[in-house]
């Protein structure tokens, strides 16, 4: 997945977040796997960049 769809799947999941936060509060259980899914995206973004930035110094 290249790092422009990334980040518009991050985006999504914010908004997605924001919404679920508003409707059900901070410790709902459908807030806290909403918030574990952008960590995961924000880590495979993080992975991605690092990866390419490696990629570009390496040739």
């Amino acid at each position: 997945m290249d790092i422009f769809t990334l980040e518009n799947l991050i985006r999504e999941k914010k908004a997605q977040l924001l919404n679920i936060v508003e409707h059900h509060g901070l410790n709902h259980l459908k807030t806290i796997q909403c918030s574990q899914e952008l960590d995961h995206l924000l880590n495979l973004h993080e992975r991605t960049k690092y990866n390419t930035i490696q990629c570009k110094q390496n040739t």
